[in-house]
């Protein structure tokens, strides 16, 4: 800042003055001093009544009221839920427990076998030592990079449907933070569906359905193999099982784990209706009609193994019809059969897209077909369980054009 001279003072020192001469007039000089932070602080009263305070320090006014009105939002969460609230900055795995126990609840609308889907993706996949997710916080795993990046690494190590799996899983978990108020979206959204790329990995196709032929001829292998001969009791009781349960999945388009958890109390020899209990959601819980090769097939098994307690119960445990058989077992019962019909891309889902695409072939409503299959939404019915063709004869559309 530039001072003049204008004169003596009293004691003849030379007077100056903080202004300048400026085209012609005077000008104050602006003062040199600028803030170089800001600080913004509010006060408020918690969950225990208690008054405190929150401050939040930045380089620009608008920051430092952003970042106290963040930190606001993160101490007004009440201490008393320890364990079941979270923030931006709680570790993922962490939130995702909290969300687990929410799925866990009755009021969250999910079946058993979801949560205990859910719950052993999370722990193999996410909350694992290799999972790249586990060092990270909710805010930082809210990101479309490290998603693909995650997923792709797990298809491409473990396979496709481990991918699908693990994607819903922290789909669920971003969502709820979401709706909890904790972040403004998910990131997940924007994230494509990964499929592996090592053809050693997975090799089931589970996106294609048995012919009737293919179908018939799955079942009747099945049939072969509880009559081969020199068999122990234990294996005949196994085999015979399998084939019985391979023919109830191709009969009725019943999940697996629907079909295990059958009772012949929800079996009506007489008319052949079955009421199959839903495991994935309410609207699963329906009744069917068995086909007339079916029922007669279920008829001889309860002449056989009596008509009390699972109809497919355990094998393993001879005259004890209350223990279900273990899904891992079951499993393993029905791709040996699979494998021995010469379907190795197969899976038991398989029978559930024939029957869709049966039913649908012989020209039944949407509506219908997902009736049989216990879905609310005969719009998924048509999306993922009836395939397009698009290179095949259409010589009975053209007809009405």
């Amino acid at each position: 800042m530039v001072r003049r001279a204008l004169g003596l003072g009293e004691h003849g020192e030379i007077e100056t003055t903080p202004q300048v001469l400026h085209a012609g007039r005077w000008v104050t000089a602006p003062n040199p001093r600028r803030a170089d932070r800001h600080r913004a602080r509010v006060y408020f009263r918690g969950w225990d009544g208690v008054r405190r305070e929150v401050s939040a320090v930045a380089r620009t006014k608008h920051a430092a009221i952003k970042g106290c009105e963040v930190r606001l939002v993160e101490r007004l969460r009440q201490p008393g839920a320890s364990g079941q609230t979270i923030s931006r900055t709680t570790p993922f795995v962490n939130a995702g427990r909290v969300w687990l126990a929410q799925a866990a609840r009755a009021d969250s609308g999910l079946a058993p076998r979801s949560i205990a889907d859910y719950t052993s993706s999370f722990d193999r996949h996410v909350d694992a030592d290799s999972s790249s997710m586990r060092g990270l916080t909710l805010e930082q795993a809210n990101d479309p990079q490290r998603l693909r990046i995650f997923l792709q690494t797990l298809a491409d190590r473990r396979g496709t449907g481990a991918s699908k799996l693990a994607r819903s899983v922290i789909s669920n978990i971003l969502n709820f933070a979401v709706d909890s108020g904790v972040l403004t979206s998910n990131a997940m959204r924007q994230v494509r569906a990964t499929k592996s790329q090592n053809p050693n990995v997975d090799l089931r196709d589970r996106t294609r359905a048995f012919t009737r032929e293919e179908r018939d001829h799955v079942v009747a292998c099945g049939d072969e193999r509880a009559r081969q001969a020199n068999l122990d009791p234990r294996s005949v009781r196994r085999r015979e099982t399998t084939a019985e349960l391979v023919a109830f999945l191709a009969g009725t388009g019943a999940r697996i784990d629907e079909a295990r958890s059958m009772r012949w109390s929800d079996y009506d020899p007489t008319t052949g209706a079955c009421r199959i209990r839903g495991t994935k959601s309410g609207s699963s819980d329906r009744v069917v009609n068995l086909p007339d090769w079916l029922q007669t097939r279920l008829n001889a098994r309860a002449s056989r193994v009596g008509a009390d307690g699972l109809i497919f119960a355990a094998p393993a445990l001879l005259g004890n019809n209350e223990q279900r058989w273990d899904q891992s077992n079951s499993n393993h019962a029905v791709r040996e059969v699979l494998d021995a019909a010469g379907f190795g891309w197969a899976v038991p889902h398989t029978f559930r897209r024939t029957v869709a695409t049966l039913l649908h072939e012989a020209n039944v409503p949407i509506v219908r077909i997902a009736d049989q299959l216990g879905h609310s939404d005969p719009a998924m019915t048509a999306r993922v369980y009836l395939g397009r063709d698009f290179e095949g004869d259409k010589s009975d559309l053209a007809i009405h054009l």
